[in-house]
């Protein structure tokens, strides 16, 4: 691709670009289906690791801000807790964090999507993901942690994705010992929660 562009051959540039697209979508969608099926397998292991949060803050902000934005949305990091380390799996929580992110900004268009992270009672930390994107009634809320399930039926074609980020970021999350919540209004937008032990024992 760059090679194409320092060349000028901007028809070249525009099919590499579609082709590499393709490539990181069939890689999710490869990688998904590898976790699901770890987990399910009982295969999938925690890495528990004490790291400095706030590492861990910047490294979502700097991935989660250009998706976010893309579709001219702003991005709001409000975190009400000192400085704190987590005792976790780094690589999974950041995977359930952006899965989080990422899905908020695929169905938000100009509006703002917010991380709001504060202390919860008995040793836990909440993070919510808060959109103001389409929202969804009671029936899709429910379907929403259903693998291979879309929202409803023209989910798939208008946004695309496989249905598999949200059921496994919250198998990941209660590998953990902590919850994923859901609370949606259609038109109105959605929040989706989870709350994780700041020290989460080994298994």
């Amino acid at each position: 691709i760059e090679e194409a562009d320092d060349d000028g051959l901007d028809t070249y540039s525009e099919d590499l670009s579609k082709i590499n697209s393709s490539g990181e979508h069939l890689l999710t969608l490869i990688n998904d289906i590898l976790d699901l099926s770890k987990i399910e397998a009982g295969k999938m292991d925690l890495h528990i690791e004490e790291f400095e949060f706030a590492d861990l803050l910047k490294q979502i902000e700097a991935t989660a801000k250009p998706l976010v934005e893309k579709n001219k949305n702003k991005f709001i990091i409000k975190c009400k807790t000192e400085k704190l380390k987590l005792k976790n799996d780094q690589t999974k929580m950041r995977q359930i964090l952006f899965n989080m992110l990422s899905n908020a900004a695929k169905f938000t268009k100009e509006g703002t999507i917010t991380l709001q992270i504060k202390p919860e009672k008995k040793d836990n930390l909440r993070f919510d993901v808060i959109d103001t994107g389409i929202g969804m009634n009671k029936e899709q809320i429910v379907k929403v942690f259903e693998e291979f399930t879309q929202a409803e039926s023209s989910t798939s074609k208008d946004y695309g994705g496989t249905g598999l980020g949200l059921p496994i970021s919250k198998k990941m999350t209660e590998m953990m010992d902590g919850k994923m919540e859901v609370k949606s209004k259609k038109g109105k937008g959605t929040t989706f929660s989870i709350i994780i032990p700041i020290s989460v024992k080994g298994k």
